[in-house]
């Protein structure tokens, strides 16, 4: 086996606890990995995911955000010779630079005749002996094992650099190079990227998302994907005060979450004559929480249409007047299906952290004006009762 050949590693962590069925999570999980990098071979390995005839570099930042992926490594892949692990390691340590290393080998070829920990010691040796023997640039030691690196660019790269003293760290390392030792083949890896764990987009049954174009329903939408639902989501659009552009505000969104688990139905449902008749009919304190009261009955009605299990909202408790243990509560109960807020507990600065990795933060933060904050009094209810709240909505004209 010759040559630079790079594939992409995958390891899941929570699929793993799954006993008998392991074997559904990991098949989702390659099914969702083809649907994403369509040109890509994928095979089950021993507790990973090998990923072949891929652009690596494209490939990685697709799967970060790919669901029941814990970490992604970009590996070397070469004979199971330690020859050639070592010239592999020594490509891996290249490419990263770093001023400490750590070597980590796992055998599940037991017969090969080194051990875990002699491999490592082994392999350890030979990078350090190889690039700090006579503190000659790195380039240069390359050149000298006659290591090939066709890439001119990449070699361009490493001689570009600082020449640093390399060292090894059992602790702390820059780099952590891993050795993964198999029968037919052996693989090299260098720093594992994080991914988002938890489970496959498709495991856990479909569901609809409320999406109001703001920061936390898309953060909301991609908590319940990570643990592995897949996802319809419903936005109610008034046409009286939010234009064109707030669809395409939310076509937007709904793109980003796509590149998460994958196409997804959007639901655009008019929402103004409803709005109509509670300003006509139902006082301004109270407007919010029936707005809102409205749309879960209009929800619960899709849900049924589209066979969907649950009913996602953004909400954070207490972080506005609707999201009250009161006011909740009275929202809630317009439907007696299942409601599941993933944000419930987290404050503003962890679901704008959470926007910014995913890539929502800066659409969400586009103006718009939400439906539920149209003609509302300037102090809302937030202490609202079900039997008081019941008997406003009997002045409503419009049936959900």
């Amino acid at each position: 086996m010759t040559g630079d050949k790079r594939i992409v590693v995958v390891h899941y962590d929570e699929i793993a606890l799954k006993g008998k069925n392991q074997k559904f999570f990991v098949d989702k999980l390659i099914e969702n990995i083809k649907s994403k990098l369509e040109t890509a071979r994928v095979k089950r390995g021993a507790s990973k995911i090998i990923i072949t005839n891929v652009e690596v570099d494209h490939a990685v930042e697709i799967l970060k955000l790919t669901p029941g992926i814990a970490t992604i490594t970009v590996a070397y892949v070469c004979a199971t010779d330690l020859d050639e692990i070592k010239k592999k390691a020594l490509r891996v340590t290249a490419d990263a630079n770093p001023a400490t290393f750590k070597i980590e080998t796992t055998r599940s070829f037991k017969q090969f005749p080194l051990d875990s920990m002699e491999v490592s010691r082994e392999v350890g040796g030979y990078v350090l002996k190889t690039i700090t023997n006579n503190q000659a640039p790195i380039s240069n030691k390359i050149s000298n094992n006659k290591l090939q690196i066709s890439n001119k660019s990449q070699i361009a790269n490493i001689k570009s650099q600082t020449n640093r003293k390399l060292t090894v760290d059992v602790h702390n390392p820059e780099l952590m190079i891993k050795i993964e030792i198999e029968n037919e083949r052996s693989y090299v890896q260098g720093t594992k990227i994080e991914g988002v764990g938890g489970l496959p987009v498709g495991t856990a049954g479909k569901v609809m998302c409320l999406l109001s174009g703001g920061i936390d329903s898309p953060v909301a939408a991609f908590e319940m994907m990570k643990r592995g639902a897949r996802l319809e989501f419903i936005h109610f659009h008034n046409k009286t005060i939010n234009k064109s552009g707030v669809e395409v505000k939310i076509k937007k969104l709904v793109e980003v979450l796509e590149g998460v688990q994958g196409k997804a139905k959007l639901h655009i449902i008019p929402f103004e004559d409803y709005q109509k008749d509670v300003i006509a009919n139902v006082p301004a304190d109270f407007r919010m929480i029936v707005y809102r009261r409205i749309m879960f009955r209009i929800a619960d009605k899709l849900m049924e249409q589209r066979k969907a299990k649950a009913l996602i909202t953004g909400d954070s408790l207490a972080q506005v007047a609707s999201q009250t243990l009161d006011n909740m509560t009275v929202i809630y109960a317009a439907t007696d299906k299942l409601k599941l807020a993933p944000l419930v507990g987290k404050n503003k600065r962890e679901i704008i952290e959470i926007a910014r990795k995913i890539g929502t933060y800066e659409i969400s933060i586009e103006p718009y004006e939400d439906c539920c904050s149209f003609m509302i009094a300037k102090h809302p209810q937030t202490k609202s009762k079900l039997k008081e709240v019941v008997e406003i909505e009997k002045g409503l004209k419009m049936e959900v």
